[in-house]
């Protein structure tokens, strides 16, 4: 496959996924990374393959300083793009680092993606020295990415047994962070200026753990400015008040969608569905639909796991 960058230099607006095209019948999550770029109106605008990458590109977010962070996860890389569009010199954190959260003093938060010695079945992944793919916790960093504190957090149990922080938003304040692992049943929160576990946001506390059918689990949050959360559930986009209350579920349609970040207008949401490749723009008061934009790349041939917005 010919693989040729042509993402551009960022202007508000402009909106990115992460979109692995998988290469490897033998592994679902391997193949060539690739970063989507659209204009404000999902106009495409260019793409970007990532060197030094072998897995889904998961988790994209832009730092205070405009640069789009994501991650390879399996392999411990993070990918760094600058906002000319082009691919900076990526940085193996030794770690299944799958989210980052900035302070506004200039340190970095980290969510460790994996746990456990057996990842699930149809991929693969690295391990530590230690023999596990990860502790499932949280990781301070400085602005030059020494690291500088690990804090022990909670996990909660899933089917897949291999998940730890796969997601995570800082409140407005600074002073915790939100997440989740992945298709659990807990929403919680970890004091970073304390370093102690929070109680829950919410959660579904009579729910077992290991039943795929019952889906009420939490998938992917994301704060807006005001402090109400996003966060994208089985039966769509569900927005939380500061206790923890649902405000309004938005229905999206089909299952999977595994990523959501506010807009550059706080009046919208942008949505990523991994089944099905599809990403959207919702109206968070009329909870409607707005452009959508399909990727092609539906499962079992799903990739599309990662999605954020520049905000110039």
């Amino acid at each position: 496959m010919l693989k040729t960058s042509t993402m551009k230099p960022f202007d508000e607006g402009d909106i990115f996924l992460s979109c692995t095209y998988l290469t490897n019948p033998d592994d679902d999550h391997m193949g060539d990374g690739r970063i989507l770029q659209f204009d404000k109106n999902w106009i495409p605008k260019g793409t970007l393959y990532t060197e030094g990458t072998r897995y889904f590109i998961v988790g994209c977010k832009f730092a205070p300083d405009g640069t789009l962070w994501a991650f390879d996860c399996h392999d411990h890389i993070a990918v760094r793009v600058s906002p000319d569009g082009k691919q900076m010199e990526n940085w193996d954190s030794g770690r299944s680092f799958g989210s980052v959260n900035w302070a506004d003093d200039g340190t970095l938060y980290f969510g460790e993606y994996f746990i456990g010695t057996e990842i699930w079945k149809g991929t693969t992944a690295k391990l530590l020295d230690n023999g596990t793919l990860g502790a499932g916790n949280i990781y301070q960093y400085s602005a030059s990415l020494e690291l500088l504190a690990e804090y022990v957090a909670d996990n909660s149990p899933e089917f897949t047994h291999f998940k730890g922080v796969t997601h995570s938003t800082l409140h407005p304040s600074g002073d915790f962070l939100t997440y989740t692992t992945e298709t659990a049943r807990r929403l919680m929160r970890y004091d970073i200026r304390n370093g102690r576990q929070m109680e829950d946001l919410a959660g579904y506390p009579d729910a077992d753990p290991y039943d795929r059918e019952d889906k009420r689990w939490f998938i992917a949050p994301a704060y807006l400015s005001d402090g109400r959360l996003l966060c994208t559930a089985a039966d769509g986009l569900r927005i939380y008040d500061e206790a923890g209350t649902i405000i309004k579920t938005i229905t999206l349609p089909g299952y999977g969608w595994a990523q959501v970040c506010p807009d550059v207008d706080e009046r919208y949401a942008l949505a990523a569905n991994v089944f099905t490749g599809v990403a959207t723009r919702v109206d968070l008061d009329g909870g409607k639909l707005m452009q959508v934009a399909d990727t092609g790349m539906t499962a079992p041939h799903r990739s599309l796991a990662g999605i954020a917005v520049f905000r110039a």
